[in-house]
């Protein structure tokens, strides 16, 4: 059976902007929101999903970023080709970047570098 790419990415985004509501620490909690949602989802589609996202049990943080019009994907790029450590995962959409760290401590560290970078 083929998978709908666009229909994953929706759901993935779902996803992830449900886990920057409110962090759920079961994957049955998530694809319940989801169903709920109208995604018809199992625990399977659920965890390859988290996986995919780079998204882990220990990883509820999540940093938000509003970037120029067709610019997220373009950052999401550098930031993976900066192999920094703190960053758990990465997904854009045309002006927004969701960026997931393990902790608070790798967040504020991500802000930083990222400071740095913008400065320069």
């Amino acid at each position: 059976m083929p998978i709908d790419r666009e229909y994953q990415d929706r759901r993935r985004r779902a996803l992830i902007e449900l886990l920057a509501e409110r962090p759920m620490s079961r994957q049955i909690e998530i694809g319940r929101a989801l169903r709920k949602q109208g995604f018809k989802v199992t625990q399977s589609s659920v965890s390859r999903d988290l996986q995919a996202l780079g998204i882990v049990r220990r990883g509820p943080y999540m940093l938000v970023f509003d970037t120029s019009p067709g610019t997220a994907k373009a950052v999401a790029v550098a930031l993976k080709s900066a192999a920094w450590p703190e960053v758990r995962g990465i997904m854009a959409e045309d002006d927004t970047l969701f960026v997931a760290t393990d902790n608070v401590y790798d967040s504020r560290l991500l802000m930083q570098r990222l400071k740095r970078v913008v400065k320069t």
